[in-house]
């Protein structure tokens, strides 16, 4: 807010100042009106460079200290002209004094001096070289004006000691405002704004400009030129402190956007300023100077070599921009641009995902998560080279590589998936961790034209069916065409109402009297075809449309769970259990949906288990966080499937589990060696000891279900008891059983 007034107090005092010099030329006035803004001008911006000092830090805050410094020598050099003026009787040039002069250079001195030691960044030797000869453009333009100014000023002044001290002031004065035009060209990354620098340029004009108007302004004593123009210099000094505030907080320019915007103007505007200065002293003179005529010649060959340099430059500068444009910038390998046009002349495309890299690039930080690409980018090149040296690696985004390999496959591709794999259970060393990690591949092989395609088809069934390899084959493209078709009509099916809900029983042992159900969700279409939950249920996981597909679920069961109720009694059943994927866990609106369900139908939270898989909360957050909220409304958890997912026996312990349901893989072992039934026996002794329920699943054989009674089991799922079956079946079982009671 301080730096507005500044610039709204120093712009009054510059209008007062062209004010007074209207004025004054028409009628006189005190002759010490006009120093009013003059000193003001310059003081203004001494506050308002220690105001920019005060809000930077480091080199910036140096910069801004030592140029207060030197506008604090020009505002003092000001009050000693204006003393100069109101105790000297003159006329012709007004007088100044030695003291006065001192303070103008020391000023002087000091701005050039903050100027010279501002940091300017490195560049190449080509942007170097460009700078020399820029430089050298604006001193030669410059040298020609200052001898013509030179010539003006003894015509008009004369060679006394008084005027050439005068004239030295200015000309340090001018070289101060050369040397910031310098520093602007030269500095590739200065700490100061371009636009602060811009506005302390016009200073250095403003010494030169100053003698030339006290030649204009001497037939009025009571007007000056030194006091026409310090004004102004507050003024540019004012807004160059609040172009730096202004940028304060604003991202720099790219160093390359800086370097190629550097200034190619400034040369050709010294150049055409100082053409129109020798044609004006050509035409009123007739002639020019051996200076001029040399300092010309030397001016245009610095011109031709600085653009030919220049050429140079943007030509590098392309190349540059060329390669970045097909080259990945954090691993250094082709990105999908290059791969992509690449393609045509490979034989073998394999692409790769990383598994599991979002959650060590969460888990471990992203800069470890960067130098796991590059380690992994440079695992797979060197893989790469040593089947084709001609193979090109590229990363296609992300946790993507792929590999294109143009060399037959009998000539040491053919066992590179492999290789591959292999190599993932290698660590990689990144950024000081020791990281293992496992790939998704997809490889196509062959002469066509579409390998890519292929390659990406064959990649995204491995991700989706959780293998590490896919080769494509034409198999591939109708499971996947299939797939897609599924998607397509998973939306239409639950609006048609094609899906319906079976219940399988969960039995009592020994006797086998059914106590719960497991709901199971159908497809069938309204042709009569079915399609198999392990077909559709993955689809709807990858679509999203199992939040609402398991919205319907709940609801479907809840209702019925309702109408066995009312049917059969309270107690008929213990539990109906509802199976609920990872998707749907992640919705914080779960428990709400499930306690609005219970609610609507009337059933108790108690009669209502949820089964989950180990997978799904293994990794804790905002899966475990719905779980436990589903536990606090009364409802059951139960572990599906428990020891085929992330086992971990700390997941008891952190999940809030009412039961686990041991898979099938492990009661196929009973009857077997001591080895194979070791699992099924420790487990019914953990949950004995947590006090959770288990439920053997899969059961199918008499002695299956003898040799789990006696390892302890209570309850058991199976085909041995019976098959999912329709809610009227499971009616008709629940009738028989109230009349066996």
């Amino acid at each position: 807010m301080h730096n507005r007034w500044f610039v709204r107090g120093a712009l009054t005092l510059a209008l007062a100042d062209i004010l007074l010099i209207a004025l004054g030329v028409r009628a006189g006035f005190p002759k010490l009106m006009v120093w009013l803004p003059a000193v003001g001008g310059p003081v203004l911006a001494v506050a308002a460079f220690r105001g920019a000092a005060a809000l930077t830090e480091g080199a910036l805050r140096t910069f801004w200290r030592r140029v207060s410094y030197g506008m604090g020598a020009v505002a003092a050099a000001a009050v000693s002209q204006t003393v100069d003026v109101g105790t000297t009787e003159y006329s012709g040039m007004p007088p100044i004094g030695a003291r006065t002069l001192l303070l103008y250079v020391i000023g002087t001195i000091l701005a050039i001096s903050a100027m010279l030691r501002l940091p300017g960044g490195g560049r190449s030797w080509r942007q170097l070289t460009t700078a020399v000869l820029d430089v050298a453009v604006v001193a030669v333009a410059a040298g020609i004006a200052s001898s013509q100014y030179v010539g003006w000023f003894i015509d008009r002044f004369g060679v006394t000691a008084s005027a050439w001290w005068l004239n030295i002031a200015m000309m340090a004065i001018a070289v101060a405002g050369v040397v910031v035009v310098v520093k602007i060209m030269a500095a590739s990354r200065s700490p100061v704004p371009r636009a602060a620098l811009w506005w302390l340029a016009p200073v250095g004009l403003c010494g030169p400009l100053s003698t030339v108007l006290m030649s204009v302004l001497s037939p009025w004593p009571h007007l000056n030129g030194s006091a026409a123009v310090l004004p102004f210099v507050g003024l540019f000094g004012v807004l160059a402190a609040r172009a730096q505030v202004r940028h304060l907080g604003v991202l720099p320019r790219s160093r390359r956007a800086a370097a190629s915007r550097r200034g190619t103007a400034i040369p050709l505007v010294a150049t055409g300023l100082t053409s129109l200065l020798l044609v004006t002293v050509f035409v009123r003179t007739g002639h020019l100077t051996v200076v001029q005529v040399g300092g010309t010649t030397l001016l245009l060959l610095l011109v031709v070599a600085r653009q030919a340099v220049a050429l140079a430059e943007n030509a590098a500068l392309l190349d540059t921009v060329a390669n970045q444009a097909m080259h990945d910038d954090l691993t250094g390998l082709a990105n999908r641009r290059f791969f992509a046009d690449a393609v045509a002349g490979a034989r073998t495309v394999v692409l790769i995902d990383l598994k599991e890299f979002r959650a060590l690039n969460d888990g471990l930080g992203p800069d470890v998560g960067d130098a796991l690409l590059v380690a992994y980018g440079a695992r797979l090149s060197a893989l790469a080279r040593s089947a084709d040296e001609r193979a090109v690696v590229a990363r296609l985004g992300g946790d993507e590589f792929g590999v294109l390999l143009s060399a037959e496959p009998d000539a040491g591709q053919g066992d590179f998936a492999g290789r591959l794999l292999a190599a993932a259970d290698e660590p990689l060393q990144a950024a000081g961790h020791e990281v293992l990690v496992d790939v998704f591949v997809g490889v196509a092989e062959g002469d066509f034209a579409d390998l890519y395609r292929r390659a990406e088809l064959a990649l995204r069934a491995a991700v989706a069916s959780g293998g590490r390899l896919v080769r494509y084959d034409a198999s591939l493209e109708r499971r996947l065409s299939r797939r897609a078709t599924i998607a397509a009509d998973l939306r239409r099916a639950l609006t048609a109402g094609e899906f319906h809900m079976l219940y399988q029983p969960i039995v009592e042992l020994p006797h086998g009297r059914m106590v719960a159900v497991e709901s199971l969700i159908r497809w069938t279409r309204s042709d009569g075809t079915v399609v198999p939950p392990a077909d559709f249920v993955p689809v709807a996981e990858d679509t999203g449309l199992i939040v609402e597909l398991g919205a319907w679920i709940i609801d479907t069961v809840c209702a019925q769970a309702a109408a066995w109720r009312r049917a059969h009694g309270p107690d008929a059943l213990r539990s109906v259990a509802v199976n609920v994927s990872a998707r749907q866990l992640l919705d914080p609106g779960l428990p709400d949906l499930v306690a609005a369900a219970l609610a609507r139908h009337g059933v108790p939270a108690s009669q209502l288990t949820v089964e989950i898989t180990e997978t799904a909360v293994f990794g804790g957050g905002r899966a475990l966080a719905t779980v436990t909220a589903l536990s606090e409304l009364g409802v059951a958890i139960a572990l599906d499937d428990f020891g085929t997912g992330h086992s971990s026996l700390g997941l008891l312990r952190t999940c809030p589990v009412d039961a686990i349901k041991v898979d099938k893989s492990f009661v196929d072992g009973l009857g077997g060696t001591p080895q194979q039934e070791a699992i099924v026996t420790a487990l019914t002794g953990i949950a004995e000891t947590m006090g959770l329920r288990t439920v053997a699943e899969g059961v199918e054989t008499a002695a299956q279900a003898r040799r789990l009674y006696e390892l302890g089991y209570r309850h058991a799922q199976g085909f041995l008891f019976a098959r999912p079956l329709p809610a009227g079946e499971i009616d008709a079982m629940l009738d028989r059983l109230h009349l066996a009671a």
